[in-house]
């Protein structure tokens, strides 16, 4: 009786070792929208994952998605590339978010067609249908060996507007974290990891109820004083630059999750080598590209700042050029764009030469323009719609032309704007004008809503191509462009801050 008594307890005591030696990694990276950031992409990412799958440990890679747009070359592809060199690196799954929607649902759901791994959005379903996006699922269980860890991805409502998604609507955080949950601990999954990139919802009820044991975050522009203050729980993983990528080690004892112990650590993607079967994919793509885009097509004169700082906050010299182009090309009274479809981030002093990648590279949406008749409430609504974001900076932005408006950005919103000129004359509610603008801003992107019933105009050179082949042609045909600021937007606070 006495050994079958020490058996049993051996027999305990050797489970509850095995039940607390449970280990695995997760690898988290995201928004790696350019192959060949001087900073770190896939090839050093790939090294990285190399280096613990050959541990034996159990890695699992999550890809934060919001890549598959910005970039030169998904200008061309919409994002076809960058599911490809994933299909290489092997991700357990992949989160959909922001820029991955950024060339429409249906795009989205050609890419999920291309990937060897399942793409994640939970709370994105159908406006009639009720159903998940085509090729998209809501949730997913990534295997290795006998762990199984259950995976949820996250989107705000404000990001539907954002990028003018249409036939879809966002389900609840909460009932989309429950249902999915529930569904999670039914099938017997060790963990939970809910990946969240938005800002307008703290996750970290769902941490402290013991809903998901993981939250992995990749929100956008957020500064190093307000990701401390975001920062509230030690299972809240932040990865704000998409030069790094975060590894997490856990352990946990399968008989009490209380007892799970977690370690994070962000790693720099430039301290790894370049994988060199991955470094070959993006050099075989970059030459692809060069050789459509390396030819110099003239001079700027005057510089050229495309940060977002000076798009999303002010008046901008390149967004004056481009409002003017779309001006003179549709013979519109008035024009205006929103700044977020002016990407890139280039900056570029007097006298730098432009190619055809550099304009690409700024215009990558290869928007049309549009010709509308407009009223003047519409044009007011317009522009306190674009105003009514600044502190934010946010993409909506008014660049403009035709008109002189004076504003206060300090102002209750909605009620910001205190003069419009149009011609050297005030601006007139019930008057028609033509407007010059752009696809998205017509069918109501970035809550220009105000345009959403106006139907498109015809005018005499409506058949030429993109407002980024029309910059080319001016370029071509001049041999220079020179953009300047020229107090087109006039903020009353900005103009009294300085003179204190």
């Amino acid at each position: 009786m006495k050994k079958v008594i020490l058996l049993i307890l051996s027999l305990i005591w050797v489970g509850n070792v095995f039940a607390v030696d449970n280990k695995a990694y997760i690898v988290f990276s995201a928004g790696l929208n350019e192959i060949d950031d001087p900073m770190g992409s896939y090839a050093e990412l790939a090294s990285l994952l190399s280096d613990y799958r050959a541990t034996q440990t159990p890695t699992f890679f999550v890809f934060g998605g919001n890549s598959l747009f910005p970039s030169t070359l998904s200008s061309f592809d919409h994002g076809a590339h960058i599911i490809d060199l994933l299909n290489t690196l092997e991700p357990d799954a992949m989160a959909a978010n922001k820029g991955d929607f950024a060339f429409s649902v249906d795009e989205l759901s050609l890419r999920s067609y291309e990937a060897a791994f399942p793409i994640v959005q939970s709370n994105v379903i159908g406006t009639g249908s009720k159903k998940r996006i085509e090729g998209i699922t809501g949730s997913a269980i990534m295997v290795k060996g006998d762990y199984r860890i259950g995976f949820i991805s996250l989107m705000d409502r404000s990001d539907i507007e954002s990028y003018n998604l249409q036939n879809v609507t966002v389900q609840s955080i909460e009932v989309a974290v429950s249902e999915k949950v529930k569904s999670f601990r039914d099938e017997g999954v060790d963990f939970v990891v809910l990946h969240y990139a938005g800002n307008e919802f703290n996750c970290v009820e769902f941490l402290e109820k013991g809903m998901v044991d993981i939250v992995l975050r990749n929100p956008p522009h957020v500064t190093l004083s307000k990701q401390v203050k975001l920062q509230q729980h030690p299972r809240q993983i932040f990865v704000s630059d998409k030069d790094k990528a975060a590894v997490i080690e856990f352990s946990w004892d399968t008989l009490a999750h209380k007892k799970t112990q977690m370690h994070a650590q962000l790693k720099r993607l430039s301290d790894y080598p370049k994988f060199a079967s991955v470094e070959q994919q993006i050099q075989d793509y970059s030459r692809h590209l060069d050789l459509l885009l390396d030819d110099t097509i003239g001079i700027t004169t005057t510089p050229i700042d495309l940060s977002r700082k000076n798009l999303r906050v002010k008046e901008n010299g390149f967004g004056n050029l481009l409002a003017d182009l779309m001006k003179a090309h549709t013979g519109a009274d008035v024009a205006i764009m929103n700044s977020g479809a002016i990407r890139g981030e280039g900056i570029y002093k007097a006298n730098s030469r432009l190619s055809r990648g550099d304009i690409i590279k700024a215009l990558p949406y290869r928007d049309r323009v549009v010709l509308l008749n407009v009223n003047g409430a519409q044009i007011l609504s317009a522009l306190e719609n674009g105003f009514s974001e600044i502190e934010g900076m946010k993409g909506r932005f008014p660049q403009i032309t035709g008109m002189q408006v004076t504003y206060n950005s300090k102002g209750r919103v909605g009620h910001r704007i205190i003069s419009i000129m149009i011609n050297n004359q005030p601006l007139e509610l019930q008057k028609q004008y033509k407007l010059a603008t752009t696809p998205y801003i017509a069918n109501g992107g970035d809550g220009y809503n105000m345009f959403k019933d106006n139907i498109e105009v015809t005018y005499a050179q409506q058949m030429t191509e993109l407002l980024s082949d029309i910059l080319i042609n001016k370029l071509r045909l001049n041999h220079r462009i020179s953009p300047k600021v020229n107090a087109r937007i006039i903020d009353t606070a900005s103009v009294k801050s300085s003179i204190n």
